[in-house]
């Protein structure tokens, strides 16, 4: 069932990759909300005030919101205050949850400057990295998918399938998916995207019916009923790139941990 990579295809994947390049919003570069702004001298015009918490025009320039949301803030505040009054605070929650803000505020600008840092790959590397495992990005299987609510019920459709029966009309009978009322149809897609969308490297790889494939969205069951050479050459080279820069992205975070665990002494109980 598997189709090997017919070597013309190498022609038509440069293609692709040099318009995907020249394209603008390619996926792997552009400008972060994290910028960091330049300090603001003084507070700023007051915008809301509630008992002694103030609102500063300084403040909602930090975080590039508009003025609108100054009354956003007003009525969050206004509840905030009338809990304090209430007795539902939480001192400890509290210190915690301001805690922990810090740390995520912190921790983004910390990834934020790592993902700059990170090269997108050029147009050989993809083409480099595509043709290293033809099998993921230089072939497109047509798959078919079906998702359920529970693991039980997978696992009772799982073995029912591979009894024979139809995977088309159960994924239309039972499938929560988007396309169950097409039987599950995918079209022809890339390994790669696959792996773009979070699930594991076998189902991009799949040839015939996968185990039962937990994700967020709930269990899935996957077929693949054919595969050929890649047709749609830009999607292609786009997905692969887009794994590319992730793997460098994920590379250069463990560097990091790494290091910051070297300096800073650590110690987690579970």
């Amino acid at each position: 069932m598997r189709t090997q990579w017919i070597p013309w295809a190498a022609s038509a994947l440069i293609a692709a990759v040099t318009v995907w390049f020249v394209l603008p919003g390619n996926g792997l570069q552009g400008q972060s909300p994290l910028d960091d702004p330049s300090a603001a001298p003084g507070r700023g015009d007051t915008l809301a005030r509630v008992g002694d918490h103030v609102l500063y025009s300084t403040d909602l320039a930090l975080v590039r919101a508009s003025g609108s949301a100054a009354e956003t803030w007003a009525d969050d505040q206004l509840l905030a205050c009338a809990a304090v009054e209430a007795g539902l605070e939480n001192p400890a929650v509290s210190r915690f949850v301001a805690q922990r803000a810090v740390q995520l505020y912190l921790r983004d600008l910390m990834v934020d400057s790592l993902m700059r840092s990170v090269s997108p790959p050029s147009e050989q590397e993809i083409l480099v990295f595509m043709e290293q495992d033809p099998e993921l990005y230089l072939i497109e299987r047509h798959y078919y998918q079906m998702i359920l609510a529970d693991s039980a019920m997978a696992d009772s459709i799982h073995t029912r399938l591979g009894w024979g029966q139809n995977f088309q009309v159960t994924a239309m009978n039972v499938s929560i998916g988007q396309k169950a009322g097409i039987g599950g149809d995918l079209g022809f897609v890339t390994g790669g995207e696959m792996l773009n969308h979070g699930l594991p490297e076998h189902v991009g790889r799949l040839d015939g019916l996968s185990p039962v494939v937990r994700s967020s969205l709930g269990w899935h069951i996957f077929r693949v009923t054919e595969t050929r050479a890649v047709e749609d050459s830009l999607r292609a080279v786009r997905s692969a790139g887009e794994v590319l820069y992730g793997r460098r992205i994920d590379a250069a975070m463990d560097s990091l941990l790494q290091a910051a665990e070297e300096r800073f002494t650590m110690e987690v109980k579970i």
